[in-house]
């Protein structure tokens, strides 16, 4: 079955990026901006809605990062200063860890559009994942970043399960750290191991889908191990993974191929991304049994709103094509 979704951070509106802006320099109040981003909200969830995607997010436009939201809500966790994220012209604040970390209160209910996200269509969340976390993060209180990792490991499980109590059908961990090459270049299968009973101990038995989207590196080098990761899915960035290594495993689990580009203002070729896409499912799901997903290869927040937008038609259109060809 082939479906489609996003897979995190969406561009602000150019609306949004003036209202900003202005209320920055005093020009407009709070209420303003609250209404522009309201706004901004509905159309890019109606961008979804209007291509048929298979869950919806809220385009997460008030998370200024990945962590920030977790950053400023549990405790024991304090703002740091600036970081670049991975090799792009962006940053994030880096957790820096003080204390024993806790959750007060569920963190993505009171950042999320809730209210404006569709009744009768199924809701996704994008949550950093246990490894990215840990590593990214200043540990000052933790014996070593392993245990620092299995506590937030046990604070997601936390969140994941307020968040199907809220509605939610499908989480997303998102795990660039797991395949960044400086990072990932030398892991080792007892590493591997370790990371999977850290998301073990967050997903294991949860009632929603769970996937893990890996980006900004080549999935290839954590396989065989990421095959037994407890998760339902696994996302792969297939502009930095290596296709015929890939093409050596099968998957028995779902996978989501990021298939257009975030980082590359060129709208893709709707025919080359058809070809390229039945090519990977045709070697690893022989028995054309697994859920395939669609999607961008990382946050198309490094890209303008409108050439975002025309990418998520792409990804609909692909996404359609091959949901016919292999009915």
């Amino acid at each position: 079955m082939t479906c489609c979704y996003l897979t995190g951070i969406l561009p602000r509106t150019k609306e949004l990026i003036e209202a900003t802006r202005a209320y920055d320099r005093g020009r407009v109040n709070e209420k303003e901006l609250e209404k522009a981003f309201e706004n901004a909200t509905l159309k890019v969830i109606d961008t979804q809605l209007s291509t048929e995607f298979s869950y919806i997010t809220d385009g997460m436009l008030k998370w200024q990062d990945l962590f920030r939201p977790f950053t400023e809500n549990l405790s024991g966790v304090r703002i740091g200063g600036l970081a670049r994220w991975f090799n792009n012209n962006t940053f994030y604040r880096k957790p820096i860890i003080v204390g024993d970390i806790r959750r007060k209160k569920s963190i993505i209910e009171e950042i999320t559009y809730i209210k404006y996200l569709p009744k009768n269509s199924p809701w996704k969340a994008i949550l950093p994942a246990p490894y990215t976390f840990a590593q990214l993060s200043e540990n000052q209180f933790y014996t070593d970043k392993i245990e620092l990792m299995f506590k937030y490991a046990k604070i997601l499980r936390e969140e994941i399960e307020g968040l199907a109590r809220l509605g939610f059908k499908y989480v997303q961990l998102s795990d660039p750290a797991l395949v960044y090459k400086p990072i990932a270049t030398s892991m080792a299968s007892d590493e591997l191991s370790l990371i999977g009973e850290a998301l073990k101990v967050a997903v294991k038995g949860i009632i929603i889908k769970t996937c893990l989207q890996t980006f900004f590196g080549d999935f290839s080098k954590i396989l065989p191990e990421a095959l037994d990761f407890p998760v339902d899915h696994v996302g792969i960035d297939l502009y930095e993974t290596n296709f015929e290594k890939l093409k050596e495993y099968s998957f028995e689990k779902g996978v989501a191929l990021g298939l257009v580009d975030s980082r590359d203002s060129l709208v893709e070729n709707e025919d080359e991304l058809v070809t390229v896409a039945k090519e990977i499912m045709e070697s690893i799901d022989s028995s054309k049994a697994c859920e395939v997903f669609i999607c961008p290869n990382c946050d198309l927040e490094f890209l303008p709103w409108k050439r975002a937008e025309e990418k998520t038609k792409v990804i609909s259109c692909v996404a359609k094509r091959l949901k016919e060809e292999f009915l």
